[in-house]
């Protein structure tokens, strides 16, 4: 028995090349035994296939609002209800801004604005854009309202630069939902 057996996640995955990492952190959250459900933006399909995270979870990716095939409830009203965490990783900057903002242009920020839920969001981003002020507003913002912030580590980032800015990673991150929930 995992120590997340019987709890239901939701993963949000947003269009930064660390998406790929998505999948190894639904793997782990799986093996701990937690039920989880992804949702991705439409961007961060450029970086990993929704069938892997389907595969991973054993459920269907949420990929947009318009889904006809979907149940009488939206699924972005359906996911908040479900969860008892919604986990982002990675978050992009633009997705962190438009948490801080109340935008919801996609079934993500949908589903953030409709849950009661902890939020962890972990983001993953150039370094200069995560230092930026507007960046760090967002997520000062997001932390005043009860979000916990995972902070990105240091090293070698995908533009060729070192900084802050590259995906915490998946087991603290894991570690973190762990510890929320336990």
């Amino acid at each position: 028995m995992g120590f997340l057996e019987g709890k239901n996640i939701v993963l949000g995955v947003t269009g930064s090349v660390a998406a790929f990492k998505a999948a190894e952190i639904a793997s782990l959250l799986v093996k701990e035994g937690a039920e989880v459900r992804a949702v991705m933006t439409r961007e961060a399909e450029e970086f990993i296939a929704p069938l892997t995270l389907k595969t991973l979870t054993r459920r269907p990716v949420v990929r947009s609002l318009w889904d006809e095939n979907a149940p009488w409830k939206p699924e972005h009203i359906a996911l908040a209800e479900w969860a008892d965490l919604l986990l982002v990783a990675p978050a992009t900057a633009h997705v962190v801004a438009c948490f801080a903002h109340g935008l919801a242009p996609d079934a993500l920020t949908c589903a953030y604005l409709a849950t009661r839920v902890p939020v962890v969001i972990a983001p993953a981003m150039n370094d200069a854009m995560f230092a930026h002020p507007a960046t760090q507003a967002n997520l000062e913002t997001l932390r005043e309202r009860g979000n916990i912030v995972v902070e990105p580590a240091e090293g070698r980032l995908a533009c060729g630069v070192s900084g802050k800015g590259r995906l915490a990673d998946p087991a603290e991150i894991v570690g973190r939902v762990a510890d929320i929930l336990g």
